[in-house]
């Protein structure tokens, strides 16, 4: 099982940078423990892949993110794990020209944007929350990668599955 490290810049969120990947409280594709251990289960490039990321101190660097991966697209994830957390964000080209804006960047100044690089993982759950409501949007979630989507590699928790490639969307009925 490879692994790799990310030294975070301060202030960071982790929790807050990856929620948006969440799909309601049993998401069966990211789900947060309730040590502050993070599992994502995602249908990459390279095959699937069932990532573990935890947050813990280093005598050195100070705070160290560890993405661990399962499944052959584990290299794949790994390798995209710095811009998952949002490593390539940019704050301080972000220009804070609204008060409320400028109210909220300070109350959240750990958010990053996450980016999957994943484009159906984010397209499908987003287009059922924009029509319908979000209790209904992740139930449909959860029945559609419980229906079509497949168990995970490696040692995730019990209920996850990998969202559906693009041609198993395509056979999904109506």
């Amino acid at each position: 099982m490879p692994s790799r490290t990310w030294a975070p810049p301060a202030p960071y969120d982790l929790a807050r940078t990856l929620r948006v990947l969440r799909r309601g409280c049993g998401g069966p594709a990211c789900r947060q423990e309730p040590d502050g251990t993070w599992w994502r289960c995602s249908g990459t490039p390279d095959g699937p892949v069932t990532l573990r990321i935890s947050d813990g101190p280093d005598a050195v660097a100070g705070r160290l993110i560890t993405g661990t991966a399962w499944g052959p697209g584990g290299h794949w994830a790994l390798e995209q794990l710095p811009a998952l957390l949002g490593a390539d964000d940019e704050p301080d080209a972000f220009r804070l020209r609204h008060r409320v804006v400028a109210a909220a960047h300070r109350k959240h100044g750990g958010l990053r944007l996450a980016r999957t690089g994943l484009v159906m993982e984010s397209l499908v759950p987003s287009v059922l929350e924009q029509r319908i409501t979000s209790g209904s949007a992740h139930y449909a979630w959860r029945r559609l990668l419980n229906l079509y989507g497949e168990r995970p590699p490696g040692p995730a928790p019990e209920g996850m599955r990998v969202p559906p490639t693009v041609a198993t969307w395509r056979r999904v009925p109506s």
